[in-house]
C-alpha cells in the first residue's frame, strides 16, 4: 500500500509508549504469543457483518493494518481486529459530532483464547490504563483540534476543540 493509499493516522505514539509496545513486541515473538493460530480455529468479527454494512465499509473485511484486521471502516468508525494466541481482540474508535465539538470514542474488547490470557491481561493492565491508553487519547485530541482549526468552519466561525 503507498502512502497515497494509506489512512491518515488518528494519533502518534509518546516514546514511552513506543517502547512499551517495543517491549511487548519483542516478547510476544520470541514467546510465539503473536502467531496468528489455524484459521479453523478462530472466527472473525466480519463474519457477523450485515451485506449491508459490509458493503458500506471503506475497506475490505480481512484487509491488513499491521498487526490488526479491519471488521469495518465508516466515515466516523472503525473496527479492527487482532487474533494470536494470546487474545481475540477488537478495537473500535468512533468519532461522533455533537453540537458544539466532536467526541471522540475507543473501546477494547478482549476475549480469552488461553489459559493464560487472564494473567497476561492482569499484567499488561496497569500499562494500558495509566500509560498507554491516556497517551492515545492526549494523541487523538491534539491532532484533531489541530485538524479542526484549520480545516473545518460552521456558519458561526470556527469548530470548537475536542472533548
Amino acid at each position: 500500500m503507498s502512502s497515497r493509499e494509506r489512512p491518515a493516522r488518528l494519533f502518534t505514539l509518546s516514546p514511552v509508549v513506543r517502547a512499551l509496545v517495543n517491549i511487548r513486541l519483542f516478547f510476544g515473538r520470541f514467546l510465539g504469543w503473536d502467531h496468528e493460530p489455524g484459521a479453523t480455529v478462530w472466527e472473525t468479527f466480519a463474519t457477523r457483518l450485515t451485506t449491508a454494512d459490509r458493503s458500506k465499509s471503506l475497506a475490505p473485511a480481512g484487509t491488513q493494518e499491521g498487526p490488526f484486521r479491519v471488521v469495518y471502516r465508516f466515515e466516523n468508525e472503525q473496527l479492527l481486529e487482532l487474533i494470536n494466541r494470546t487474545a481475540h481482540a477488537a478495537s473500535l474508535s468512533a468519532l461522533v459530532e455533537t453540537e458544539h465539538a466532536y467526541r471522540f470514542y475507543f473501546a477494547v474488547y478482549v476475549h480469552s483464547v488461553s489459559r493464560f490470557t487472564p494473567v497476561y491481561m492482569a499484567l499488561i493492565d496497569p500499562f494500558r490504563e495509566l500509560i498507554v491508553y491516556p497517551s492515545l487519547l492526549r494523541s487523538v485530541r491534539l491532532s484533531w483540534n489541530q485538524k479542526l482549526r484549520h480545516s473545518l468552519t460552521t456558519p458561526a466561525g470556527p469548530v470548537g476543540p475536542v472533548r
